[in-house]
């Protein structure tokens, strides 16, 4: 059932009777999604099956074209030099290239010595970010809401958050609560003349 064009509540009832059709608008949008769920999920079973087979023989053409490589790496070198160890063919280019990878044996006595050395940070990636959880209990806690004890160092700290732009904000949130046993007991309600909406 989808919803009524223009949804109009003059009363109490009719606010009823919209919670209700709105339950049942999500209950079918639920079913709906239920149903493009299981649909996803037996598309990837199918591509995952399909894609074995194939991922399964791009393995063994790459692992033979690689052990072709190895054997024949002196003849790569020689014809080509120390710069270009590869070999064009027709339908492609093979052969090997310098990778250059920073090893790093031990991450945290790695990030504590460059922490440590002045120019060392440069080589260091900080992520910075607030913490809205912490500073909401905070705020929440030192009587920003007005419910709780106010210390001077609170009020410091409260002046300094207000200096940054940061405030607890008091707003008014519209919700609904979709009495869910009651609609399945009831059903969905009339519109005055016995028919369903």
């Amino acid at each position: 059932m989808a919803p009524r064009r223009r949804a109009k509540v003059n009363c109490w009832g009719e606010a009823d009777a919209a919670l209700a059709e709105l339950g049942q608008v999500e209950q079918q949008l639920a079913a709906v999604e239920e149903r493009r769920q299981e649909a996803a999920a037996r598309v990837e079973a199918e591509a995952a099956q399909a894609a074995r087979s194939l991922q399964r023989g791009r393995a063994r053409l790459r692992s033979a074209l690689e052990r072709f490589c190895r054997k024949h790496y002196p003849a790569l070198s020689r014809v080509n030099g120390h710069g270009l160890r590869s070999r064009r063919l027709l339908f492609g280019r093979m052969g090997f290239r310098t990778s250059q990878a920073v090893v790093v044996q031990e991450e945290a006595a790695a990030l504590r010595a460059l922490a440590n050395w002045r120019a060392g940070q440069q080589f260091l990636r900080l992520r910075t970010e607030l913490d809205r959880e912490a500073l909401r209990e905070f705020l929440l806690a030192s009587g920003e809401a007005g419910n709780g004890t106010r210390t001077g160092l609170d009020a410091q700290v409260r002046r300094r958050l207000r200096r940054a732009g940061i405030e607890l904000a008091h707003r008014e949130k519209w919700f609904y609560e979709v009495e869910w046993r009651a609609l399945k007991r009831w059903g969905a309600p009339t519109d005055g003349r016995g028919a369903k909406r």
